[in-house]
């Protein structure tokens, strides 16, 4: 089950943390929302966080869906969506809010099983600058990537979050 969406439009995107809306809506419906923008970290990483100047995940919360949604058999509009590669966007510094912004890049995709979960990694072509996806099943909810380890893809990523220890704030992808 999705816990969110992402609102896309020429100006920027933005992630939407409700997932009664993501149930009701599809890729390419045009919506209207009210929502609540929030910055959102793990409770247990704000420390850390703050001494890297990572703010937290760029956000919409409790949403109220003003329009019904209008499909669109079309799809969205991806020539609106900037490209990068996972080395740029994994240099920008944790203190630039780049959090939900979708990116089109080329990416080396690797599935790497750790005891009962899954991490799914998006690396530059170097195959070395990356990181992981962040995932709430450990990992079964992106098991659709198997078909693609090993590899190189042209994907939409977005930073959803960046996990902040004492020694590192890394951006995750989804």
């Amino acid at each position: 089950v999705p816990s969110g969406v992402y609102l896309i439009d020429e100006t920027q995107s933005i992630y939407v943390y409700d997932s009664d809306l993501a149930q009701r809506v599809k890729i390419g419906d045009q919506i209207t929302v009210c929502a609540e923008k929030t910055y959102w970290i793990l409770e247990s990483e704000q420390s850390n966080a703050e001494k890297y100047g990572y703010k937290g995940c760029n956000q919409l919360e409790n949403a109220i869906l003003i329009s019904e949604p209008e499909s669109s058999d079309k799809g969205f509009d991806k020539s609106i969506i900037p490209e990068s590669t996972v080395k740029k966007i994994m240099n920008t510094p944790v203190s630039e809010d780049i959090t939900t912004s979708v990116f089109k890049v080329n990416a080396l995709v690797k599935r790497s099983e750790g005891t009962g979960f899954n991490n799914y990694y998006f690396y530059d072509l170097d195959g070395k600058t990356g990181s992981y996806t962040y995932t709430q099943c450990n990992g079964s909810d992106f098991a659709y990537l198997d078909e693609f380890d090993g590899k190189i893809c042209t994907v939409y990523l977005s930073v959803i979050n960046a996990k902040s220890t004492s020694s590192v704030c890394l951006y995750r992808f989804i």
